[in-house]
């Protein structure tokens, strides 16, 4: 079940959508049961989340349960600081994200001369490429260091490409237009593009 299937057809939410926001502010205030709740809740988001980013990374080892698992491990080990929903579910693409990124860092450690790889934009992201432990690597560098420029348009990247949310669901998700959407994506890959190819 992909994220964008919590949501109605005029991306208004659907009936549950605050229960996830509920169940986030009970475990926050120490209820143990909500934590339990509330992984039954998002488990299958964050199964359809783990497909997506291993659709964008098709080098990748791990399978969807096992890419879902570690994400929420690093989810539950972690304080329950997030506001709602929303901001879960970009923690966990964040996540999901990082996990790839960290197991293409152990891949790439345990072959010689394998950092050496350069990414092109285009293949990273368009998927046009077999998706290269080093080209994830590089492009993770590359988010990060757009995200310390602009926070949102690393984000946007992120949920599109890592998260699979079309760009309604992005808009709907930080508050902003379709058309702010398409163009802090285009002028993030021009970035990144640019920051990739240095």
């Amino acid at each position: 079940m992909n994220p964008r299937h919590d949501r109605a057809g005029d991306g208004a939410p659907v009936p549950g959508e605050h229960e996830v926001t509920k169940l986030i502010a009970a475990w926050r205030h120490g209820d143990t049961d909500a934590r339990e709740a509330l992984v039954e809740r998002v488990y299958a988001n964050v199964r359809a989340i783990a497909a997506q980013s291993l659709r964008s990374s098709p080098a990748a080892t791990l399978g969807t349960t096992d890419l879902a698992h570690e994400a929420l491990i690093r989810l539950l080990g972690a304080e329950a600081s997030w506001q709602d929903r929303r901001h879960l579910f970009h923690v966990v693409a964040q996540a999901t994200r990082q996990v790839l990124v960290d197991a293409a860092r152990r891949r790439l450690a345990d072959k010689r001369g394998s950092g050496a790889e350069h990414v092109a934009l285009d293949a990273a992201l368009d998927k046009a490429d077999p998706g290269a432990d080093a080209n994830l690597i590089q492009l993770d560098d590359a988010l990060r260091d757009l995200a310390r420029t602009d926070a949102r348009r690393a984000q946007i990247v992120e949920l599109v490409y890592f998260g699979g949310l079309e760009r309604a669901e992005v808009a709907a998700s930080l508050e902003i237009s379709e058309t702010t959407v398409d163009r802090d994506l285009r002028l993030a890959r021009a970035w990144l593009r640019s920051a990739l190819e240095a």
